[in-house]
């Protein structure tokens, strides 16, 4: 309902059934942070199969392509066995899974759906320009947004929250309240014996205070416990 209101739907999802992925229109596929297909959905199993890993009749291919990049399927030993060397005098290191995706993902970059991608890469850098080039250091960058802008998002968002939840909003206005009143209580506190025990009082208070308004911090662990799980 919300891809049809013309929302852009970026879906995660750990091995979907069939039902599921044939709704999907593009699929990429990552492994240790290397592209090992990406182009429609429709054209995946094709794609695969085009670069020797067949998929069994009635398997799912999300589990197929799943099992392919963890390097357990049987399409990935029917490959080794047709690529296995013949000169038995070379020791291969028997490293499945590294093996398997770098030989997918050197498919995928000598494959025309990646030239596809690079080209209209290409036509939206040259589409924005004449902008200053990057330095190499800023594209080293482990983020993708500054610190202004997450501070930005975040800001926003917990204040969406704060108005969302109006109980907090009024519990916090309590708190400026009491702090306020005991302010006001113990202002102007002399420095002599009672003053001592009045700031005593008062830490006493404070810290009491503190305590118990903590405890109502466990309801949130409670609710949001459930989401996390």
């Amino acid at each position: 309902r919300l891809s049809r209101r013309g929302r852009t739907i970026i879906f995660s999802i750990h091995q979907p059934r069939y039902s599921i992925f044939k709704l999907f229109d593009s699929l990429t596929l990552l492994a240790s942070g290397k592209v090992l297909y990406h182009g429609p959905a429709k054209h995946a199993l094709e794609y695969f199969s085009s670069i020797g890993y067949e998929c069994e009749p009635f398997n799912n291919p999300a589990d197929f392509f799943l099992d392919v990049i963890n390097g357990d399927s049987t399409a990935v030993a029917a490959s080794k066995e047709d690529h296995r060397p013949v000169d038995t005098g070379k020791v291969a290191e028997d490293n499945v899974d590294s093996s398997v995706v770098d030989v997918l993902h050197q498919k995928y970059l000598s494959s025309s759906l990646y030239q596809s991608t690079k080209e209209a890469l290409g036509k939206v850098e040259l589409g924005r320009g004449s902008k200053q080039r990057l330095s190499k250091q800023e594209h080293e960058i482990t983020y993708a947004n500054g610190f202004l802008t997450q501070l930005y998002w975040v800001s926003k968002r917990s204040l969406k929250n704060l108005i969302r939840n109006p109980q907090a909003s009024v519990a916090q206005v309590v708190t400026v309240i009491l702090a306020l009143v005991v302010g006001a209580i113990f202002f102007g506190v002399k420095l002599d014996r009672s003053g001592i025990q009045n700031r005593v009082g008062s830490l006493f208070f404070v810290t009491t205070n503190q305590c118990f308004s903590s405890v109502s911090a466990i309801e949130l662990f409670i609710r949001d416990k459930k989401l996390f799980v």
